[in-house]
């Protein structure tokens, strides 16, 4: 099992992606780029807001964000909905997107006019428009129609964010939506992660495949990685691990196959699940 791991930030991680050298990690405020060995390469902070998933594609990486909520409101009241686009040499900053659509999205919630609701938006991944060979970059949204966050959305935007259309993809109740979001160039499924539930009208699974036309959930697992999720290409997966407190937490990303999402783990069992597979490899 190959693993890589991003330690001592200072809030929760968000997501990672990769490419044949590096690994890119999205905690709350950094962006981390290190070898597939573990190694810092580099550490950018991100001021004002909230980092989200992060998807790499020709040379740069794609993060969601959320600007900070105003003085006395919600935590979650998000002041702007935004794509950072980095380089994924430097990690320089080198486009902002803003999601105007989400403004609007936002905008209907408490009028006579919210029948889907909004939370924010978090899962970005970027892949092809089903049944074309042309790119395009998906961002997830949480609505909480019916039950809270019962249905969530992916927008689908040009790569220089301009808004095409949306999917709904139903999933029971979720923990303010997905988390994590990616595309298996190998098959053209989008997968999805999210975080788990407590309560009995929540869905026990935390893992969802698509089908190719993006029309339903096809596939779900109740295995836990709502701090990142990859698709590798040919059956191969990376999953999340998260542990520590804020101010000094870490992240980590293990190598695995479809097989082990039948093992049903939460997020509260998967680090020491994976670390006891890791020590009997010798990994750890």
């Amino acid at each position: 099992m190959r693993y890589a791991e991003s330690l001592h930030q200072n809030l929760h991680m968000q997501g990672f992606t990769t490419d044949d050298k590096y690994v890119y990690w999205s905690f709350t405020d950094t962006v981390v780029k290190t070898t597939h060995e573990s190694t810092v390469k580099r550490c950018v902070p991100v001021f004002g807001g909230h980092l989200g998933d992060i998807d790499y594609h020709d040379g740069k990486l794609y993060a969601s964000y959320m600007g900070n909520c105003l003085p006395g409101h919600a935590w979650n009241d998000w002041t702007s909905f935004k794509i950072y686009v980095f380089d994924a040499e430097t990690l320089e900053t080198v486009n902002i997107i803003n999601l105007d659509i989400c403004d609007y999205y936002k905008s209907l919630k408490g009028t006579d006019k919210d029948t889907r609701g909004f939370q924010g938006i978090d899962g970005v991944a970027i892949g092809k428009i089903p049944g074309t060979e042309e790119w395009r970059m998906f961002v997830a949204c949480a609505l909480d129609t019916g039950e809270k966050y019962e249905n969530n959305i992916l927008l689908r935007f040009t790569l220089d964010g301009v808004y095409e259309t949306e999917y709904p993809i139903k999933t029971g109740n979720t923990v303010f939506g997905i988390q994590n979001l990616d595309y298996d160039r190998t098959t053209g499924e989008f997968w999805f992660s999210t975080y788990g539930g407590s309560e009995k009208y929540q869905p026990k699974e935390t893992l969802y495949k698509t089908d190719v036309n993006l029309t339903k959930a096809e596939e779900k697992f109740c295995y836990s990685s709502p701090y990142g999720f990859e698709c590798r290409g040919n059956g191969k997966y990376l999953c999340s691990m998260h542990w520590g407190k804020n101010r000094n937490t870490n992240g980590g990303a293990y190598e695995c196959e479809k097989d082990m999402f039948l093992n049903k783990k939460t997020e509260f069992e998967i680090k020491d699940y994976v670390d006891g597979i890791l020590k009997e490899e010798g990994v750890l």
